[in-house]
């Protein structure tokens, strides 16, 4: 199958389009985090009652291999979520999958293909899961019971795994998604109450502690009542994906229409989806936890225990990027920060498309929407509208050193934990384009960030469908990267379509490295 070229050497290039389990979609996708013996990536992905561990391949076709297939009774299993982990004891692959039902998390071992373990305790469907990045034995789950679950695998929890809830004042309806900071201390959540919040996780030695003191028969787990920080006012609508970068949090929110229609004549207005970047004042992930969480106040939309202008709400609007057509429940993006890797974020719509930024040039100062600098025109590949530039556009493009300033905590944490593409150690040639900084701009290329409501177009899109016999869109539910500097990105979603890129990487000094 031919691929499609990318306008620029940063970007993935699409390899293959197929159908990967027919009739049935595909809800979430994982690459291995871990070392691997050979260095190979591997990923899995999950589905309805499907399970596939699979392993990219260059110069095939399809440029994929099945390794193993679980497939489970359709009537008793309904996946979307799944992560990895590590067998405490003999250190085999383990990986974990929930949904809607059953309403445990299901572990199976991949080397051996059988079923070793369940993790019971809530109540309702389970919709995302995350392992922390410095435990391959602590894994979070968020489930529509309003809770999140944080387990321990370790021999000696083996009579409660569950070993803290986070319940209480934090959300008031499912709990749509859970991802671990880089440094395994917080977690951020965000679900169908528009509201999302941020917690501390407690320390090895706490949740031990506490394991240890029996209550009635049997351990207890650990609950924690208050989030650090709790806000319904970042997002109008059900928050889908949030994840740290850095210290800076993204998080995406589907908008449908404004107005209803059956209630009025006027033309229904569509409001645009948007992935946002923002920023929590105060909030440094290497500080201890603030002792006291805030209270929940009649009145307050946003509550934080750190430190901020008490005139303030104690949160910042960074950036807004815009994603049209993808109104729909569970799309997710997928965001590549590793170390020593220029910064991607990529996401799929509801029309076959998958858009790009290059995160690292909007932090030296380049507008999103100007022109790509190749002007290519490609199957596939549709180039950035270049707008006109009137007077406000000219004044927007001007230097602005206080707002490029305060993107410099894009800097501060170097890879994205519990699956949004965090790099365990695999010893990569950096990026040197990552180099650059702000200030080697010049000045006249340089574009002012002080608009944080103006949607930022994407630097590329690739349509997906024009490498396809059949013409019908569908939507990409997940997104990931390898851990191998991002060499391969795979996309899932609806009708079992897989979708997988492949770029080169650049070594130091410049040129390009193949795998």
């Amino acid at each position: 199958m031919p691929s499609v070229a990318s306008l620029s050497g940063h970007f993935p290039t699409l390899r293959s389009c197929t159908k990967l389990s027919d009739g049935q979609a595909l809800f979430d996708v994982r690459f291995y985090p871990y070392p691997t013996t050979d260095d190979e990536p591997i990923f899995a992905v999950t589905g309805s009652s499907h399970l596939f561990v699979c392993r990219p391949k260059l110069g095939t076709d399809p440029p994929f291999e099945v390794l193993r297939w679980f497939r489970l009774d359709g009537n008793e299993h309904s996946f979307n979520s799944l992560i990895w982990a590590l067998d405490p004891v003999s250190g085999e692959p383990l990986i974990c999958v929930a949904g809607e039902k059953p309403k445990q998390i299901q572990i199976f071992n991949v080397e051996t293909g059988k079923h070793v373990r369940s993790l019971v305790g809530h109540g309702a469907a389970i919709n995302d899961l995350a392992i922390s990045p410095t435990s391959s034995s602590l894994l979070a789950s968020a489930s529509a019971d309003y809770t999140i679950r944080l387990w321990n695998l370790e021999p000696a929890f083996k009579d409660q795994p569950c070993v803290a809830i986070f319940a209480g004042e934090g959300h008031r309806q499912h709990v749509l998604t859970a991802q671990f900071h880089s440094n395994g201390k917080w977690i951020v959540t965000a679900g169908l109450d528009t509201a999302i919040a941020i917690w501390a996780v407690p320390s090895n030695d706490a949740l031990a502690q506490h394991h240890a003191r029996k209550h009635g028969s049997h351990p207890a787990p650990l609950t924690v009542y208050y989030p650090h920080f709790h806000s319904t006012e970042v997002h109008a609508n059900y928050i889908d994906t949030a994840v740290f970068y850095g210290d800076l949090i993204l998080s995406r929110s589907a908008k449908h229409q404004s107005e209803n229609p059956a209630r009025t004549t006027t033309k229904v207005k569509i409001v645009p989806n948007e992935i946002l970047l923002w920023k929590i004042d105060g909030f440094n992930s290497e500080d201890d936890p603030p002792t006291e969480p805030p209270i929940p106040t009649p009145g307050v939309w946003t509550r934080s225990s750190f430190p901020h202008d008490s005139r303030s709400r104690g949160l910042q609007r960074l950036m807004t990027f815009d994603m049209p057509n993808t109104s729909r429940f569970y799309l997710r993006f997928g965001l590549l920060h590793q170390p020593g890797v220029r910064p991607i974020l990529a996401m799929g719509n509801e029309e076959s498309r998958f858009l790009f930024w290059d995160l690292q040039k909007l932090e030296e100062g380049y507008d999103a929407n100007e022109e790509s600098e190749a002007k290519l025109k490609m199957p596939g590949v549709k180039a950035p509208r270049q707008r006109k530039k009137g007077k406000a556009a000219e004044a927007q493009q001007q230097v602005n050193e206080s707002n490029l300033g305060r993107l410099g905590e894009l800097r501060r944490g170097e890879s994205v934990g519990g699956g949004a593409g965090s790099d365990l150690g695999s010893g990569r040639t950096p990026d040197p384009s990552l180099t650059t900084s702000a200030s080697n701009v010049p000045p006249e290329r340089k574009f002012d960030l002080g608009d944080s409501f103006m949607p930022l177009k994407p630097h590329h899109s690739v349509l997906a469908c024009t490498t396809l016999s059949s013409k019908k869109h569908f939507a990409m539910a997940q997104i990931a990267w390898s851990p191998n500097g991002g060499r391969w990105m795979i996309g899932v979603g609806d009708g079992g379509m897989m979708c997988i890129f492949h770029r080169s990487v650049e070594r130091e000094g410049g040129g390009a490295r193949s795998p």
